[in-house]
């Protein structure tokens, strides 16, 4: 079967952007967890989030592509700059890369021009959410007299000298929201013309795409992919859902780099962000004949569904996210005391975090009891779709560099959980990365080190 690695990391987030942002704050035991400012939310029990730095879009793509940036919603926007940072640290010469750069140079640092119809691209979205102004602004000019939304009036007006409210958006309008936009403007931008596909499974949705992209090579039908997941969950709807769900942390705000404690004791809540990665997968032979950069190769694979599980409350068991954790050790043919570490999902939330416990130990048995567990969103929040993937990104970092990053925010951890305390080099010859979404999908990938 034909190996696949990791040969570029692109990640946007509230640590900053580029992979080398996160791994660095990572190793600082940095919370980038701060008052939500994107909109007013005194209104809201949870009043902070953890919100990216400013950057212009624009500035990502090529300049003949820049008028089309006016019709991404901010999902798509992160995925086409987490994209960016992704093609150039694998060092591909794509066509995205070719239309805002010289290629001679490039050509010249050793930069490789793939043949595009043998790159993919799989990229997990969430529910992107309409801008609320805008939809607003339209729906006021469609008004009934008692102020109710007169649908007669929001797609023709009764005066033809006023626009009715449908007229009020741009005919693209909806081409901004469609969850497979993400990895459309993906593939237009870089031309990746190999299989293309779109996962919407909440938080597991990164590993789920990682997954199909890595057999897609596998079985010979291309030679790289472009995967990941992007989504920003900093919107008033976001935070409405979260609130009446009674997910977040609500004690918190005057304390926001410690609202989000993973597997502690003292754990309250999550804290929605935003953000995602993009990654450069691989077919070994491929990637070592040109001379890339490989941070991890992908050996284990698993998925699995949480049966009668809601977005309310997770199966107490933990036996479904233990089924993926299984499969994905199955398929990568090693025992459970060959992983040396764990990235979990680490919501913060107890119900989840003690499901998180039981699933460890059902997949992992005695072999949890030396096992560290690095929960890499205690500093971030949770990002939806995009979670994952900057899951992904930091378990590629920890074993490239063989360095186990200290986690933050948990003093007390539940079900003696061996939280990393400390920045230290490590043995991390085997990494999962375990994703558990609220609607019950999860997602478990194995990372090895590439000798």
């Amino acid at each position: 079967m034909r190996r696949v690695v990791i040969t570029g990391l692109g990640a946007i987030s509230p640590h900053g952007l580029g992979a080398p942002a996160l791994w660095e704050a990572l190793l600082a035991g940095k919370s980038s967890i701060a008052p939500l400012t994107r909109f007013d939310p005194a209104s809201f029990p949870s009043r902070i989030a953890g919100t990216i730095p400013p950057f212009k879009t624009t500035e990502f793509v090529p300049k003949s592509y820049r008028k089309a940036t006016k019709i991404m919603a901010r999902d798509i926007e992160l995925a086409v700059v987490a994209a960016d940072f992704a093609v150039r640290d694998a060092k591909l010469i794509t066509k995205g890369i070719a239309g805002s750069t010289s290629v001679d140079p490039l050509k010249a640092q050793g930069w490789f021009q793939p043949d595009p119809t043998r790159v993919g691209c799989n990229i997990g979205a969430g529910l992107i959410c309409a801008d609320l102004d805008e939809l607003t602004a339209a729906m006021a000019v469609a008004r009934n007299p008692d102020n109710t939304l007169s649908l007669a009036k929001w797609g023709k007006s009764e005066d033809p000298a006023v626009t009715s409210g449908m007229e009020n958006l741009t005919p693209l309008w909806l081409l901004k929201y469609l969850p497979n936009m993400l990895a459309c403007h993906v593939s237009i931008i870089h031309d990746t013309q190999g299989p293309s596909n779109t996962i919407t499974c909440g938080q597991a949705s990164a590993g789920l795409a990682l997954a199909e992209a890595t057999r897609t090579i596998q079985r010979g039908s291309a030679d790289l992919a472009l995967v990941g997941g992007c989504e920003t969950k900093i919107h008033p709807m976001g935070l409405m859902r979260w609130s009446l769900l009674g997910r977040l942390n609500t004690t918190s705000n005057e304390n926001p780099a410690g609202a989000c404690r993973p597997y502690d004791e003292n754990a309250a809540g999550t804290v929605l962000a935003e953000g995602g990665a993009v990654l450069v997968i691989e077919e070994y032979e491929h990637a070592k004949k040109r001379g890339a950069t490989i941070y991890a190769e992908i050996v284990g694979l698993g998925a699995s569904a949480s049966a009668g599980s809601s977005v309310v409350d997770p199966d107490p068991t933990g036996e479904a996210p233990s089924v993926a954790i299984k499969k994905a050790l199955k398929s990568a043919g090693i025992a459970p005391d060959a992983i040396h570490m764990i990235v979990p999902p680490g919501y913060s939330i107890p119900a989840w975090d003690k499901a998180d416990a039981n699933a460890f130990r059902l997949a992992l048995g005695d072999a949890l009891s030396h096992t560290a567990i690095f929960p890499a969103r205690a500093g971030i929040g949770d990002c939806g779709a995009g979670a994952q993937a900057l899951d992904l990104v930091a378990a590629a970092m920890a074993v490239h560099t063989q360095t186990l990053p200290p986690a933050i925010n948990c003093d007390s951890p539940i079900d003696h959980l061996l939280i990393s305390k400390i920045r230290e080099e490590k043995k991390l010859d085997h990494v999962v990365v375990l994703a558990s979404a609220l609607g019950g999908q999860n997602s478990a990938v194995v990372l090895k080190k590439v000798t």
